[in-house]
């Protein structure tokens, strides 16, 4: 009779440890699931548009209340892992210092934090003169895509916005060369 409790207790053992690797196991995979999505650009939150534009609104007249006055809102939505957003700062930078138009804010804006931004930036050593940089805008990114009906986030997004919030523009995609960005001078200059 010893001899069958000690099968069954070291069956039990057995089973046991077996469903707490597969728990653990389990939650590895969520975990990387969600660094694998967030490296893929992210989930879309459902944060709606009247939401979301109150806090770019808000960040905005924080940290840059002299650009509230601007009539259009350039903005590069970009994402520290995407290479072709970092690559085409400094190009964007470039060519909006030789646009005439004085009614248009230059963004880059992120989900990133400040500070990992800052360290991209002098790692980098970029000098960026005519964009200003938002970051930890996650809700608001998610609003643009719920407003333009995505699922998923991609990088780089680009989004003008009038005075009034209303989206006057929305591509995605990055410029890869100086010819390809002159697109982006002449979208700036069709504006009304």
């Amino acid at each position: 009779m010893k001899w069958l409790l000690g099968i069954l207790l070291t069956l039990s053992l057995g089973a046991n440890t077996y469903f707490v690797w597969r728990e653990i196991k389990y939650r590895e995979n969520v975990e990387w699931g969600k660094r694998m999505d967030k490296a893929f650009g992210g989930k879309v939150e459902n944060i709606p548009w009247s939401k979301g534009l109150p806090m770019f609104n808000d960040s905005l007249k924080k940290h840059y209340p002299k650009l509230k006055t601007k009539k259009y809102f350039y903005i590069n939505i970009w994402a520290m892992f995407c290479h072709p957003c970092i690559k085409e700062m400094p190009l964007l930078d470039s060519l909006a210092g030789t646009i005439e138009r004085k009614d248009v804010a230059y963004i880059f804006l992120s989900d990133n934090s400040y500070k990992g931004t800052k360290d991209l930036l002098v790692r980098k050593k970029f000098n960026i003169k005519n964009f200003v940089y938002l970051d930890n805008m996650d809700d608001f990114i998610s609003s643009v895509y719920n407003e333009q009906k995505k699922k998923s986030k991609v990088f780089p997004t680009i989004v003008i916005l009038d005075n009034k919030g209303k989206i006057v523009h929305y591509e995605t995609g990055a410029y890869e060369n100086v010819k390809e960005a002159k697109e982006f001078a002449d979208l700036i200059e069709k504006l009304k």
